[in-house]
Order: structure tokens, then C-alpha cells, then sequence
């Protein structure tokens, strides 16, 4: 099966330099004109289905990018960012130094998601997903979402530390194309493969 991972493009909150999260953002002209650019350089591969976090700049996203032939097939509050608790919308230098630090030791932080508590959201989704497509006879979904959640998939598919989550590049715009197994009868997602969107 696969799955193609597509970060957000780039938003307020990214101008602003803030952990906007749960913070529902819209995209910038920048932004925008940069996802119109992307539609043309990168081959985003056709998949069976279309979905998209419930957030306006994921939404916006999948609209530029594949809107004009395409229509999302679900919304999803669960395919969210990363909630920063008490950080949320704040700007990096006003976060606590080590924010992340203790992110990746699986510690709640400013009453935030714990990276188990965030994975586990995100996980639990991908697995409905793909169950859905396997009862549906189709082999493919594009996921328009969030830097957090590639990272989340991609740490937990690949069976790497929490502490790996800052290494995995996630440029707003582009993303990752991920060949799976999944067994719906134990919902296990083995990864086979993955590699970047890539150019025309």
C-alpha cells in the first residue's frame, strides 16, 4: 500500500516563528505562491484517496495542490499537530529552552501531548485509514497534514528513539511517499520503503 505524507505549506504561525499546534492558522501569500510553484516542480503520485487534517492550512494545502481535479474524502481532527499545552501559539524563544528535550523522553511538558500520548493518536488513525482502504479494495492515500505527525509516523513505523524526532527533515509543501504492508487482521503497519517527493 501507499501512502504519500505532505506537510502544510507555509503558514502564519511558521512566518511568526510560533508552535502554533492545535492553533488553526492560515497559510501565508508566500506560502501559497510556494505550494503553486511546488505543483509544477514535484511529482505528488495519484493515490486512491484524499485526506486532510481538520486545520485551515492543511485544508488550504490539499485545495492548491490537488483541489482542481480532486476532492477530499475525509477530515480528520485526529490527524492534528501536536498540542503544546500551555505553549501553544507561542513564539520558540519564549518556550521553555529545552521544550523538546523532555519531549522526546516521553515527559509532559506546559500540560501539552506526550510524544506517547500524540503518537499514539496519530497511529490509531493511520491504522483506520488503511483498514478502510483494505475493505474498500484500494491500495493508496495522499495525507495532507503536519510536521509532527510525518515525524510521529515515520519514528514509529521505522522503529526509531523519540529522541530522532528532530533529525526528520519536513519541508512545508513537500513530504515523504511511504510503501506499507498492513495486516488488518493484527493492524500492523510494516514499512517497507520511503523516499522524498521528489522533482519532475
Amino acid at each position: 500500500m501507499k501512502l504519500v505524507l505532505v506537510r502544510h505549506g507555509f503558514s502564519q504561525g511558521n512566518l511568526e516563528k510560533k508552535y502554533s499546534g492545535l492553533t488553526d492558522v492560515e497559510l501565508t501569500q508566500d506560502g501559497i505562491d510556494e505550494l503553486k510553484r511546488f505543483k509544477e516542480e514535484y511529482h505528488y503520485p495519484e493515490t486512491d484517496r484524499y485526506i486532510s487534517s481538520s486545520l485551515v492550512r492543511c485544508r488550504d494545502t490539499f485545495e492548491i495542490l490537488f483541489g482542481d481535479t480532486k476532492e477530499l474524502d475525509l477530515v480528520s481532527d485526529e490527524l492534528r499537530e501536536l498540542y503544546f499545552g500551555d505553549y501553544e501559539n507561542q513564539k520558540s524563544e519564549d518556550m521553555v529552552p529545552h521544550y523538546f528535550e523532555g519531549f522526546a523522553l516521553n515527559e509532559r511538558t506546559a500540560k501539552g501531548e506526550t510524544m506517547t500520548e500524540f503518537t499514539y493518536r496519530i497511529v490509531s488513525k493511520l491504522e483506520r485509514i488503511l483498514a478502510d482502504l483494505k475493505k474498500d479494495d484500494k491500495d493508496s492515500a495522499t495525507i495532507v497534514c503536519h510536521s509532527g505527525v510525518i515525524k510521529a509516523i515515520l519514528l514509529f513505523l521505522g522503529s526509531k528513539p523519540f529522541s530522532a524526532f528532530s533529525e526528520i527533515e519536513t519541508r512545508n509543501g513537500l513530504g515523504y511517499v511511504l510503501d506499507v504492508d498492513f495486516d488488518d487482521v493484527r493492524r500492523s503497519i510494516k514499512l517497507k520503503s520511503y523516499e522524498p517527493i521528489k522533482k519532475v
